[in-house]
């Protein structure tokens, strides 16, 4: 089987080969920079949310898969309340020869942060429907491609329901090469892990807020990395959340 092949060779052990110590500039740029950015497209700030006061003991309690959608707007300040949960940028860890590095609300292998989140956003109060990327540096979302995304969304999804019904698709996709580069072809499960990080504290969120979410695999991969014109090879769709009000 290739998942046991591709385990078996991904070991690690007293014998294995080391990591590189030393980058070249372009290098640097691509482990040291940790996220993607979308300069010249229209940007939307998230406002900052107001303080949740629900216990952590329940939020976790009550966390359960939701699959039935109210066609009822969210707020953009929650929106952006669970992106930064899940993802944003919490803190700072100063660089060796100068500047700091952000660090996320959720752990990552050596703090590469391989993960981008992109989001089909259908019913979201004072946001144009659309396919956007989170900023997570700005703390802002930058339009990829305007106008209703529920049908090519639809189709991502394997036509799954969830797609026409969510308020919002959240597509989370890795830059495989930021992690790669330094831990090899063990960086690929390290990667995994990186996702399902952020997106339990993308659904742990979304339960504090009241609202409901849902994660799937199912989807196609070369056509929700075509949706968002990634090459499918250096930056991939992983994983797929639903966002919405709950019935």
């Amino acid at each position: 089987m290739i998942s046991e092949l591709y385990h078996e060779n991904t070991k690690l052990g007293p014998h294995a080969g080391s990591h590189p110590t030393e980058y070249s500039v372009d290098e640097l740029a691509v482990v040291t920079r940790a996220y993607k950015e979308y300069r010249l497209h229209r940007r939307v700030p998230l406002p900052a949310p107001p303080t949740s006061t629900r216990p952590f003991d329940e939020v976790v309690a009550a966390r359960r898969s939701v699959r039935e959608f109210t066609d009822t707007e969210l707020q953009l300040w929650e929106l952006g309340k669970v992106l930064h949960q899940a993802y944003g940028v919490t803190g700072g860890m100063p660089f060796a020869g100068g500047g700091i590095h952000g660090l996320r609300a959720a752990p990552s292998a050596g703090a590469l942060y391989p993960a981008e989140v992109y989001l089909g956003a259908r019913w979201v109060a004072g946001l144009p429907a659309g396919l956007y990327h989170y900023d997570v540096r700005d703390h802002a979302l930058a339009l990829l491609q305007d106008g209703d995304p529920t049908e090519r969304l639809y189709e991502a999804c394997c036509f799954q329901e969830y797609a026409r019904t969510a308020a919002v698709v959240v597509m989370i996709a890795a830059a495989l090469r930021r992690t790669k580069r330094r831990y090899g072809e063990r960086g690929y499960r390290y990667v995994l892990l990186d996702v399902g990080h952020l997106t339990q504290n993308l659904l742990l969120s979304a339960g504090a807020l009241g609202l409901g979410a849902l994660t799937t695999c199912g989807f196609y991969d070369d056509v929700a990395n075509e949706l968002l014109r990634l090459d499918g090879v250096d930056e991939v769709v992983l994983y797929v959340a639903f966002l919405g009000r709950s019935e």
